[in-house]
């Protein structure tokens, strides 16, 4: 609970300093566009290259159910709620792609390890590299491929999504992940040094891009926090269960499911411009919300499971 706590404490005290510096006007809008585009086309992608390069090919596949589980709940999820923003609020395919990821991506890179680790030990790494590796090489391509510019051919914009940085460096290294490959340690420290980067540098440009936007708490912000702490995380157990996952194993995955919305979602709006406040208060909203729901998870859990 302690680790948790500090997570969030954390993440609001960066927030918080963006947000203020948005309202001093220490940086522009323009800024914080060069922020976005640092994490989004740097930071972010050095990052989740080292985390998966560093991992081998036994440990990213030797979970088969776990990876079943990761896939169909964030997947599924990820498409409910791009069809439920689309039909329900009246959103295009851009806004709609950038709300999957508010509700359907937890910030397993950033917080998994953060989170878990004092809860479950070292053995919980192979849990969070399999949900980061659905998130990064499906989600993340998924929500890039929908803010391809409109009337972009479906090939074309398959095409722009896989030459993104962010999408192009995990399917690099879980390319050579699978051919055996391991990247020495002279490329892995300067990728880890810059990598460090993304998490601080993507909350202060959420609270800048939040300064210049209202905070918004209506049905919609409430639906991707309900989907993300509650849904999500309840499907995940529910999927767990079915595939007959072990115990332990069943705890971190739900928990993981449940944690905030992951930062690319948000990079990924501030850059293109769009779904920025929906997206924004979702994350400040599911981050209160996951300090309470956490704990009534585990407690559940360990109460089903034993």
């Amino acid at each position: 609970m302690h680790a948790i706590i500090q997570d969030i404490v954390s993440i609001f005290f960066v927030l918080a300093l963006g947000y203020l510096a948005g309202k001093q006007t220490k940086f522009t809008q323009d800024q914080a566009g060069g922020f976005n585009q640092l994490v989004l086309n740097y930071c972010l992608p050095a990052l989740l290259f080292s985390s998966i390069a560093n991992s081998s090919r036994d440990t990213l596949f030797s979970d088969t159910r776990t990876l079943t589980a990761a896939v169909c709940v964030l997947l599924g999820w990820y498409i409910l709620a791009f069809v439920v923003a689309k039909v329900v609020f009246g959103h295009d395919r851009r806004e709609a792609g950038i709300a999957g990821l508010s509700a359907g991506a937890p910030t397993v890179g950033f917080l998994g390890m953060a989170v878990l680790m004092p809860l479950f030990g070292g053995t919980a790494a192979l849990s969070v590299a399999i949900m980061a590796l659905v998130v990064n090489v499906v989600l993340v391509p998924l929500g890039m491929f929908f803010v391809a510019p409109a009337g972009t051919r479906p090939a074309a914009a398959i095409l722009h999504a896989v030459k993104e940085p962010v999408v192009l460096a995990p399917l690099a290294a879980v390319l050579l992940v699978i051919c055996g490959f391991r990247a020495p340690e002279i490329v892995q420290a300067p990728l880890a040094l810059i990598g460090h980067a993304t998490s601080g540098v993507a909350v202060f440009a959420a609270g800048l891009v939040l300064s210049a936007h209202r905070f918004e708490l209506d049905l919609e912000v409430v639906w991707n926090a309900v989907v993300k702490i509650i849904l999500m995380p309840a499907t995940m157990l529910a999927v767990a269960l079915w595939l007959g996952i072990a115990p332990e194993k069943v705890e971190e995955v739900v928990l993981l499911a449940a944690l905030p919305p992951a930062f690319s979602g948000i990079v990924i709006a501030g850059r293109f411009q769009t779904y920025v406040s929906p997206a924004s208060s979702t994350l400040i909203v599911s981050v209160l919300g996951f300090a309470v729901a956490a704990p009534i998870w585990i407690a559940l859990v360990k109460h089903i499971v034993g």
